[in-house]
């Protein structure tokens, strides 16, 4: 992750350039609004999530797909190529 990378010292740094960019009023909204951001994109990971169980789920009561492709006709020995 990208935390892993950043030191402590990286993050205070990064910390006080948005401090300075949109000030001490502006850090609330901020927060509010990247919470809310987080909280949808989860929402919508799990919505996936789900999704995905229930094609599965479906997918496992269904019969298995058979290939019912007609075999080649003529002197084509089982390998296709003819006798010769």
């Amino acid at each position: 992750m990208l935390l892993a990378v950043l030191g402590t010292w990286e993050i205070l740094v990064i910390l006080a350039i948005v401090l300075l960019v949109f000030g001490p009023s502006k850090l609330p909204q901020l927060g509010e609004g990247v919470g809310k951001m987080l909280r949808g994109f989860k929402k919508e990971m799990r919505a996936g999530e789900l999704e995905a169980g229930k094609e599965a789920a479906k997918d496992e009561g269904a019969p298995p797909e058979i290939d019912v492709t007609p075999a080649p006709s003529g002197d084509a020995g089982p390998s296709g190529e003819p006798h010769g």
